[in-house]
Order: structure tokens, then C-alpha cells, then sequence
């Protein structure tokens, strides 16, 4: 029987729990080490929906890049994700902040997908100064309605959200998720564009101002491939388990078009 806590030490190598960040909340949030883990689903969030799949799937143990429980919780009912998986005896390991800035974690991915597409030479920098995301030079200039197809393509986004710089784009920063504000580090790095998700309004005008082209390219988009990235390590560390990755896609639906804006 495969055991969560060896799935745990797994992880822990992979993507030590100790570099997350203060504000995180990575790790075994629910369940105990010594709890079954033949079974295991994988998915960016858990969510009611997510548990119900890995009750189906007969899962014992379900990871997830974020936490289930971030916030100090005040109330626990029947409708919380918590709640569900403990009645279903699902133990669940979140791994946060330390899947973003491993090796082979989900900036270096993002960096992996882009790379050909943009013509991306090596990193030489992070996005922030510390390793959550990249910063590489392209070999060929972008305008920022062409950057925008480009990353719409290749991260199957419905939908980009972008400013245009006023220059040509070459020097590029890309981080996963919500990673706003990194962008005065960004201009600081002297970069044309900065590409990441959940762009609040501020932050379109802070980059407008100083002439940066900025791309949202959604949470979901710029951070799913961490289903990948578990999948990949388990397997090549537990061939006998058997790892399920969730198919319900983007939780968000969009709606565009016709005359109104």
C-alpha cells in the first residue's frame, strides 16, 4: 500500500514545502501521512465538483497546485470542499508557492511553451528579483495585438486581455497566475512586456504609463499545466499508482461579440 506521507516526501523533493512564502498555505492540509494513496487526482483547484470526480475515480489522496484552505477558516459546513473530503476520507496535499518557483515548476513550464513561439533566448532574470517568473529576451520584435494571438494559441485562452507598450516588444517577462504586481519590477528590468493573469484595473494604467505592453492571459491558463507537472513526477516516481488528472478545463466561461462592448 502506497502511503500519502511517501507521496508527500515525494513532493517535498520535488517542491520543497519550506520555500514557500509567508502569506502560503502549502502542504498536507487534510488527512494524515499514514492514510492509503494508490489512487491519486490531480487538478489546479479542488473544488465540490473535483472531489466528486475523485470519489468516482476512487481516489484517496488529491493534490492540487492551490490550497483548499488559504484563509483561516471561521465556519465548516456541508458545501465546503473541506468538509466533502473528509466525509469522503480523501486526504488532500496543496502545493503552492514552491511548484512556481521549483526547477521544472510552473514558471520554468510556461517559459518551456513559449519559448519556441517567441523566439525566447535563455532566462536572465526573474520576474520579481527572486524566481517567481522568467525574464528572456526574443529574437524577433512583437507588436502586442501579434504577442496576443501568439499567446491565445498556444495557452488556449478564450480570451487575452493586453495594453499596447509604445515600443516594439523584445524583452519579455512571463509569471504564472496573479503576479500584478511584480510589473514595477518588470519596468525596473526594463522590460517591453510582461505577460501573466488576473490584471487588476490599476495595474493596466500603471503599465500604460510607462509605455510596457501587458497581457492577461487568465489564471487558469498560465498555471494548469501544474496537473501536467504532477502527473509527470508521480508517475516517474510511482509507476504502480495510478494517477488521475482532471478534464473539467477553465472554470470560467466568457461571452463576446455582438454590439454591446
Amino acid at each position: 500500500m502506497r502511503t500519502v506521507g511517501e507521496i508527500y516526501k515525494e513532493i517535498d523533493r520535488i517542491a520543497p514545502f519550506c520555500t514557500q512564502e509567508k502569506w502560503d498555505n502549502s502542504g498536507l492540509l487534510v488527512g494524515d501521512r499514514t492514510m492509503p494513496a494508490d489512487r491519486i487526482y490531480i487538478s489546479l483547484d479542488i473544488s465540490n465538483e473535483s472531489i466528486e470526480a475523485a470519489k468516482a475515480a476512487g481516489a484517496q489522496l488529491m493534490v492540487s497546485h492551490h490550497p483548499v484552505i488559504f484563509s483561516p477558516l471561521k465556519r465548516l459546513g456541508p458545501s465546503d470542499p473541506v468538509w466533502q473530503l473528509a466525509a469522503a476520507n480523501i486526504a488532500a496535499i496543496c502545493v503552492h508557492t514552491p511548484l512556481d518557483i521549483a526547477e521544472g515548476g510552473i514558471n520554468t513550464r510556461l517559459y518551456d511553451m513559449l519559448r519556441e513561439a517567441l523566439s525566447l533566448g535563455e532566462i536572465i532574470g526573474s520576474a520579481d528579483g527572486r524566481g517567481f517568473g522568467w525574464i528572456a529576451e526574443s529574437g524577433c520584435g512583437f507588436e502586442a495585438e501579434e504577442l496576443a494571438v501568439v499567446l491565445k494559441d498556444i495557452l488556449g485562452c478564450s480570451v487575452v486581455r493586453y495594453c499596447k507598450g509604445n515600443r516594439t516588444i523584445r524583452k519579455i517577462a512571463l509569471c504564472g497566475g496573479s503576479s500584478s504586481t511584480f510589473l514595477e519590477d518588470v519596468i525596473a528590468e526594463g522590460c517591453d512586456a510582461f505577460i501573466t493573469g488576473d490584471i487588476k484595473h490599476d495595474r493596466w494604467y500603471t503599465a500604460r504609463n510607462a509605455g510596457i505592453a501587458l497581457f492577461d492571459c487568465g489564471h487558469y491558463h498560465t498555471e494548469c499545466m501544474a496537473q501536467e507537472i504532477f502527473a509527470e513526477k508521480l508517475r516517474e516516481a510511482f509507476p504502480d499508482a495510478e494517477i488521475i488528472c482532471e478534464t473539467q478545463g477553465d472554470p470560467v466561461s466568457y461571452v463576446w461579440g455582438g454590439a454591446g462592448r
